[in-house]
């Protein structure tokens, strides 16, 4: 890793994280979902972070745009990472409750 890509993951604190969920949220050409549903989604998920004490200054949640997850079934997707989880529908929010 060079040093400029140390620094700034360093600065962001991406050693504390636990998890990262990728939302596939606000594509150019939807497939999977609405646009509209699909950010309605982001805005859920960033809202219900912080509700949890999810991010910053614990930041155990990472969370990340993904234009096209290219598993296109009932979504808007998500995929949570280290488990390798994915959820269609959306249904994220309940995993996030447990």
């Amino acid at each position: 890793m060079s040093d400029e890509l140390q620094t700034i993951a360093a600065k962001l604190g991406l050693e504390k994280y636990r998890r990262h969920i990728f939302l596939c949220t606000d594509a150019a050409e939807p497939k999977c979902a609405p646009r509209e549903a699909t950010l309605r989604s982001w805005e859920f998920l960033k809202a219900r972070l912080k509700e949890l004490k999810l991010t910053e200054p614990n930041s155990l949640v990472y969370r990340t745009k993904a234009n096209c997850l290219r598993v296109c079934v009932d979504g808007p997707v998500a995929v949570v990472y280290p488990e390798g989880v994915w959820y269609d529908g959306c249904c994220i929010k309940w995993y996030l409750l447990n």
